[in-house]
């Protein structure tokens, strides 16, 4: 069982990328699916009738990221810069690089910023969220934990940042981490799930199996959550109550642990 828990803990850790604040933290949202393309047609006409006017190919630019044309984003805000090159531009195309999957690029555009202190905290965030995308741990945290120096009240900022601390084997410091998120966050399956494997690392099963269970009366179908609770069970010796999980967890499609089923559970049913 030990060489399959660690599937489980990277399904838990990476069941989404780190959110990315778009414009202010408190407006996280995703228009891509309800930009107008109207919108983008109209600054094109825009631009033809004024083609050195900067805030026209930022706008189009804002259009085209929120409507999932990335690339063509990142072309206009590099118009932008180069007829006026004001360096809050850098910030917009940071963000495009981010959602394009380039996310060197993208750090090393958030790193030209020099926001106000009360937007530090985002462009840290940004920063350690990239950073935890392509492996460099030690830095997310550091960013992160420079994000929660300006801004002590995001729980995304502590949940990921225990995702980091999780990563380099630090798991006393990750499940505090999200324990943190949960206290401004309730209702967090994520920081649940992803404090009952802390919890398993340090072998605190009990400990683990309340989080499991908390988390799954959030969101009962998360599968990943019910093969951890599943596991946690076998470490109890409970292994009709980890059965009844595992099968659960299969039932809602994860046929990767079918095999694992059918040598351990056959015999029980």
């Amino acid at each position: 069982m030990r060489i399959r828990i660690l599937t489980a803990i990277l399904l838990s850790l990476s069941i989404t990328t780190s959110w990315l604040y778009f414009g202010r933290k408190n407006s996280l949202k995703d228009n891509s699916n309800n930009i107008n393309r109207e919108i983008i047609n109209n600054y094109s006409k825009a631009i033809s009738r004024d083609p050195n006017n900067f805030s026209f190919y930022l706008e189009r630019g804002k259009a085209k990221h929120e409507y999932g044309d990335f690339e063509g984003a990142i072309k206009d805000f590099n118009y932008s810069f180069k007829i006026n090159p004001d360096f809050r531009i850098n910030f917009y195309k940071a963000n495009s690089k981010y959602r394009h999957g380039d996310f060197k690029g993208a750090i090393k555009d958030y790193e030209k910023l020099k926001f106000s202190e009360e937007s530090k905290d985002q462009i840290f965030y940004n920063i350690a969220s990239a950073q935890l995308i392509i492996f460099d741990y030690q830095n997310s945290i550091k960013n992160y934990t420079k994000s929660i120096k300006y801004d002590n009240r995001d729980e995304y900022a502590f949940l990921y940042r225990g995702n980091a601390k999780f990563k380099i084997k630090n798991y006393e410091s990750s499940l505090t981490d999200y324990t943190e998120s949960l206290k401004i966050n309730q209702r967090s399956y994520i920081a649940f799930n992803n404090r009952g494997v802390s919890n398993f690392k340090l072998k605190n099963y009990k400990s683990a199996l309340e989080d499991f269970k908390k988390s799954l009366k959030i969101n009962p179908r998360n599968y990943s959550t019910l093969y951890n609770k599943s596991l946690t069970h076998f470490e109890l010796k409970e292994n009709k109550k980890a059965c009844i999980n595992l099968k659960k967890s299969i039932k809602l499609g994860k046929e990767v642990f079918r095999d694992e089923y059918l040598k351990i559970c056959t015999s029980i049913y």
